[in-house]
């Protein structure tokens, strides 16, 4: 390998060595992802799917309302429907039918003659649901990856990671619906490789191993295959992991969380079709919602009220308790402490419902089940969960949570800043950059640092005066918050900055985004 003291300087920062650098960086096989193969609950599964195609039989999909649900949820019905079975999907609204399959709908679902359902993004802690289905005489099948409850619940199959021992990392339902789409019909389809891959960086999964290389192969496919359903929710022709963790997935999560009613039922058909027409008119909507969500989150969360000081943000907020979550992810981006949003039930004002957030170090699912709060209700995984508690015990919650964080000890992803020099800021450098891409959870994007920059030099564009100039190699550097307000008296600064490409009239150039200034 030659000498390139960019590539020396990623290598340090990741601990790797050379040789580690040329197996990460590889051209990916879906050989190396772990099969369902030799899965007992695999089998079982596809043996009640034959069973079910020799009946006729016809089979309802009952998924979840964010990205990860509607992938299973579009995943599972095109492998069942390629497997020759009438298949149907339902994504639930978290206004109406609040989170998981419910015995309410379950009775619906039987009324319209089906005896088989396939639950997935959801389904391990569904008790009084799948005791329904069963007195009904309708036989269960289970594709989830939430915390196991101290029992399984009535089923004819169920693969869930710990279940089947699947693995050293968490995976996402839409990853285990892929899998199991592979092993239904014998083939690897890369539309929903993709799908499942979406899923995977929505969920925030681990990337590495597999998780890392399924990410790396939808990629591929993307380059080449340019699925409409994704190129259609963005205005860049190079579609990567990055734009779809910062563009495209919040755009679908938007729909969950604004609409109330059972609109976002519409993806399961934006995804499971080609129509051209319905996918224009499809995308020109979800991007319309996105636009509300952006105005909503911005106007949210100026009225949440919190103290910084505090080990952990905890707030009660007056908006829709679908951007809970969208509040707890940016504060938690901002703080880098647990955060907890709450807001009004819908259904029931008494009721409150929040969405908790944190890095690896504090697992918020065992703080849920340890608390001495009464929850209605609660799910998730150690980075995310749901919570329901009556607005009387909020005080209390808040202090336990408080409390329960003061207690933890949270694990830094972010490494050190890699010293940046202007002229190190080129394309070849940015391709090795991206050669050890996708960054996300459990493998950080590299931050780096650029000194002693003379703000002279510096431009701002736009309304907000944002800081925009061009280095003399023509590495364009940009920042979506950094105004000249924020550079004051300075001659010179330290700027953080990542990695990144522009695009502009079909020419691709390297881009340095600015983060904020080191202090």
């Amino acid at each position: 390998m030659s000498k390139n003291s960019f590539l020396e300087k990623l290598l340090s920062n990741f601990s790797l060595s050379e040789e580690e650098y040329r197996q990460l960086t590889k051209l990916p096989s879906f050989s190396s992802i772990p099969k369902l193969d030799s899965s007992i609950e695999a089998i079982k599964c596809k043996k009640r799917l034959e069973e079910a195609k020799k009946n006729n039989e016809k089979v309802f999909v009952y998924g979840d309302y964010d990205t990860d649900g509607i992938m299973a949820t579009t995943i599972s019905i095109l492998a069942l429907r390629k497997f020759g079975l009438l298949a149907y999907g339902y994504i639930p609204s978290r206004y109406i039918d609040a989170y998981g399959i419910t015995p309410e709908n379950v009775e619906k679902i039987a009324k319209k003659g089906y005896k088989l359902i396939l639950s997935v993004d959801n389904g391990v802690t569904a008790y009084q649901a799948l005791e329904k289905a069963h007195e009904l005489g309708i036989d269960v099948l289970i594709i989830d990856h939430h915390e196991l409850g101290e029992t399984l619940p009535i089923n004819k199959g169920l693969i869930h990671p710990e279940v089947i021992s699947y693995g050293e990392y968490a995976v996402s339902a839409g990853y285990l619906s892929f899998l199991f789409s592979v092993y239904l019909n014998e083939e690897v389809d890369p539309y929903l490789l993709t799908l499942g891959a979406v899923s995977t960086l929505s969920d925030m999964m681990p990337l590495k191993a597999y998780n890392r290389e399924i990410v790396r192969l939808m990629e591929n496919y993307l380059e080449r295959d340019k699925y409409r359903q994704f190129t259609l929710l963005t205005e860049k022709s190079l579609i990567d992991s990055k734009t779809l963790q910062m563009e495209i997935i919040p755009k679908i999560n938007a729909i969950g969380r604004v609409c109330k009613g059972v609109e976002i039922n519409r993806l399961i058909q934006y995804f499971a079709s080609n129509d051209i027409d319905n996918l224009r008119k499809t995308s020109e909507w979800m991007n319309d919602i996105n636009r509300q969500r952006k105005f909503i989150t911005k106007t949210g969360g100026a009225t949440l009220n919190y103290d910084e000081k505090e080990p952990g943000i905890i707030a009660i907020g007056d908006f829709p308790e679908g951007l809970n979550g969208l509040l707890a992810n940016k504060l938690l981006g901002d703080y880098s402490k647990p955060v907890c949003i709450f807001s009004e039930s819908t259904i029931n004002p008494e009721v409150l419902v929040g969405s908790i957030r944190s890095k690896a170090g504090y697992n918020v699912v065992s703080f849920l089940e340890s608390t001495s709060v009464n929850l209605l209700s609660y799910g998730g995984h150690p980075g995310a969960a749901g919570v329901s508690i009556k607005k009387e015990d909020y005080e209390s919650f808040k202090k336990e949570f408080l409390s329960s964080v003061s207690a933890s000890t949270l694990l830094d992803e972010e490494n050190e800043y890699i010293e940046l020099e202007i002229e190190e800021a080129t394309m070849e450098n940015y391709e090795i950059y991206k050669s050890l891409s996708p960054y996300g959870n459990g493998w950080p994007e590299p931050r780096f640092l650029i000194k002693d920059l003379e703000t002279k030099h510096f431009r701002y564009v736009g309304d907000r005066g944002l800081l925009s100039f061009v280095f003399p190699n023509k590495t364009r550097v940009f920042s979506f918050s950094l105004t000249k307000n924020d550079f004051g008296d300075a001659k010179k600064v330290d700027l953080i900055v990542s990695f990144d490409l522009n695009e502009y009239n079909g020419r691709f150039t390297p881009q340095l985004t600015a983060k904020k200034i080191k202090s």
